[in-house]
């Protein structure tokens, strides 16, 4: 009797221990949760799983229209910018979170949707952390790509769990044998065991992968039936649309309860018995037999699941990075008309302590300037800011007008040393991309930074000067920066010039990063050789060449 109640007694204790410890670890979750929103996140990534972010938009690039192409995308260092947005907790969230910052929208009603679902996230802190709290539970799924393998079980090839139930009844027979005759089956047992161990792990080692993926399936939808309820006003449409798809995968929790991977393992002395029991008799692989032609008879409600939460919790993530931002604007839109780019105070994202620049435009735009007066910087914020306003309406400015563009640049780029092409074959192909899309469909909005680096001064020139001259007209507004201010006067009238100076004494050098109107009139880069300690017969030697040439136009050593 004493023993009895005191095993009670600890049963009991162990019970309330647990209880305690679950609340405390749920407290602790909220109080993070609650410090995480607004804040810049702090996660950091190996390349594996970054890369695997992006498989959602590499799968539906095809069928996307318009997107943010590789070179742009790489331009703009937005592998860097996606880090400083992502604000999610799930792998659907920054999956779709990846996938939209990559395909801009071109419909101001959707600008407006969007604005309301982040709107409303900000404007409600208890529903949106109860909301955020269902994403942090549902997680993200380690190892693979969440979509590389949601969408895919329509491609399995089709199998009968047919053989799985025959070896699992064959080992039920031979050990009940083992009671009738010992010495025959028990070798009977032993080959079963041998041969149900062999075909489990072959079979396993095909599908182990989907283990993952239907129980992170099941995981979005329990938090689709966990968020309709919290889905309200603004969200309603898309917390239903969740739901809807949601339970159609319920239907199938008991047999997808039964698929375990390895990353729900909890290593308790229950999971190892009935890890065994897996492996013995197969009930895994008969159960996944049942749930995959189940979801791949269902791959449309998946897309659906798939979406809706992927687009709830980019939309948190876009409010959180709201709030993480010193001043952000809302984009205004221009449906037709000419083309504009109006930004007041705008800035570059990953800067700290940025200067702010405003720019008025409805014409092509040449920046001039020295190396590192802030050129290169301006065209990146002036691109991501649109970028911004056409994805998660968000722009880092005091205010955004701008008309719908298709955003391209050319930057950035490098030799292909692997396709055997010089830094100038990279870049005619750049550029011959942006004259492919002039015309075509919605306006062009292009950042070329130092047109045709690399080929030599007299041919950049003349090149540059026809290429830059084709683009108006065309449906085209085109920011460039050069380092040739002969670009200045060839183009007057066409594009409206813009320059980056700074200040150069005998003991330093400063940028004061700030827009100035029309072409750079000062030649620093003697200064700077003088500056770093270079001979000064050098340095005059270069001054009176430099002199010489803007006199007569000839260069003479």
């Amino acid at each position: 009797m004493e023993f009895g109640l005191a095993a009670i007694a600890v049963l009991a204790a162990a019970a309330l221990y647990g209880y305690i410890q679950k609340k405390k670890r749920l407290s602790d979750l909220k109080l993070r949760l609650r410090a995480g929103w607004g804040s810049v996140p702090a996660r950091e990534y190996t390349w594996e799983e970054f890369e695997r972010i992006s498989h959602y938009f590499n799968r539906r690039r095809e069928e996307c229209g318009f997107y943010i192409d590789d070179i742009t995308w790489n331009d703009l260092d937005m592998d860097d910018v996606f880090r400083l947005v992502n604000h999610t907790w799930s792998s659907v969230g920054e999956e779709y979170l990846y996938y939209l910052l990559r395909t801009p929208f071109f419909d101001r009603q959707e600008a407006e949707r969007r604005n309301r679902l982040i709107g409303w996230f900000q404007q409600n802190q208890e529903g949106r952390e109860q909301i955020e709290l269902e994403f942090c539970r549902m997680g993200r799924v380690r190892r693979i790509a969440l979509a590389d393998y949601i969408f895919r079980f329509a491609e399995l090839p089709g199998s009968s769990a047919a053989r799985h139930w025959i070896q699992a009844f064959a080992l039920i027979g031979a050990a009940a044998g083992v009671l009738w005759n010992p010495s025959v089956f028990i070798m009977a047992s032993v080959g079963m065991v041998v041969l149900n161990v062999y075909t489990y792990y072959s079979k396993k080692a095909e599908v182990e992968s989907f283990f993952s993926c239907i129980g992170y399936l099941l995981a979005m939808a329990e938090a689709s039936r966990a968020l309709s309820p919290l889905c309200t006003g603004e969200l309603s449409e898309l917390g239903q649309q969740a739901y809807q798809a949601g339970a159609v995968f319920l239907k199938v929790k008991k047999y997808a309860r039964v698929i375990k991977y390895q990353e729900t393992l909890s290593g308790s002395l229950a999971d190892m018995i009935m890890d065994y029991v897996r492996i013995l008799f197969h009930i895994d692989l008969i159960a996944f037999e049942t749930v995959r032609g189940f979801v791949a008879a269902h791959q449309q409600e998946a897309a659906v699941l798939y979406e809706s939460l992927g687009m709830l919790e980019s939309c948190f993530a876009a409010a959180s990075y709201r709030e993480s931002l010193d001043a952000y604007a809302v984009p205004e839109f221009a449906d037709a008309g000419p083309l504009q780019y109006r930004s007041r105070n705008m800035y570059h994202p990953l800067i700290t302590d940025p200067v702010k620049n405003s720019l008025d435009e409805d014409t092509c735009v040449l920046l001039t300037g020295s190396n590192a007066s802030g050129k290169s910087t301006f065209l990146k914020t002036a691109a991501i800011n649109a970028l911004f306003a056409q994805t998660i309406v968000t722009c880092p400015a005091d205010s955004y007008q701008g008309s719908f563009y298709k955003i391209y640049s050319s930057m950035a780029l490098r030799d292909d040393i692997r396709g055997a092409e010089s830094y100038y074959i990279v870049e005619i192909r750049a550029l011959k991309r942006i004259l492919d899309q002039a015309g075509t469909g919605a306006p062009v909005l292009c950042f070329i930074d130092e047109v045709l680096r690399g080929t030599n001064t007299v041919e950049r020139i003349a090149a540059s000067a026809q290429i830059l001259k084709n683009l108006p007209g065309r449906q085209v507004l085109c920011f460039a920066a050069t380092h040739d201010i002969e670009l200045t006067r060839l183009l007057e009238g066409i594009y409206h010039n813009y320059h980056f100076e700074e200040e150069v004494n005998d003991q330093d050098i400063y940028f004061p990063y700030r827009l100035m109107p029309g072409r750079a009139m000062t030649r620093n880069a003697i200064k700077l050789l003088k500056l770093m300690g270079y001979d000064n017969q050098i340095i005059e030697e270069a001054e009176e060449a430099a002199g010489r040439f803007v006199e007569t136009g000839e260069w003479k050593l």
